[in-house]
């Protein structure tokens, strides 16, 4: 009887040398980072843009909540088969909700934004949102349990 990992061997096509998985991880990220960046600049911009209608303010936050979320659904569901549908759509999901939010709040103040202070505030809740995540995963990748796997009882 022969060993679990004599016998594993690696799918066809995948790199072997930790240069080009190293490689392969940074595009991903770089791929990540301009994703979260992109959904919290159309998001912020979709709420933005509404909030130049002159209705009511519940009016104008419930309908560009909802538009924000349908373009950050759609650009998730656009990048899923490249990035996975998990890794894209749980992070974007809340940038898309708080960037546009970001915009409420400062008209609630009185400040009127701008379309590129609109774009500058989701990239940064995006760009926010890509550190949290890559922080959160280095902590995982830490952890007591996932250095020691659970043992069956």
């Amino acid at each position: 009887m022969t060993g679990a990992t004599s016998d594993r061997r690696d799918p066809p096509g995948a790199p072997t040398s930790k240069p080009a998985l190293r490689r392969r991880s940074i595009c991903f990220a770089c791929g990540d980072l301009l994703f979260l960046s992109a959904v919290g600049m159309v998001a912020t911009l979709v709420m933005h843009g509404m909030h130049l209608f002159d209705w009511n303010f519940a009016l104008v936050s419930i309908v560009g909540m909802a538009a924000a979320m349908l373009a950050q659904m759609l650009m998730a569901f656009g990048v899923a088969p490249l990035l996975g549908s998990i890794e894209s759509m749980t992070p974007s999901m809340v940038v898309g909700m708080i960037s546009p939010m970001s915009i409420c709040t400062l008209h609630m103040f009185g400040c009127e934004s701008s379309g590129g202070m609109a774009l500058l505030i989701g990239a940064a809740f995006g760009a926010l949102m890509f550190v949290f995540v890559e922080f959160y995963a280095a902590r995982v990748r830490r952890s007591p349990g996932c250095l020691h796997p659970l043992r069956p009882r």
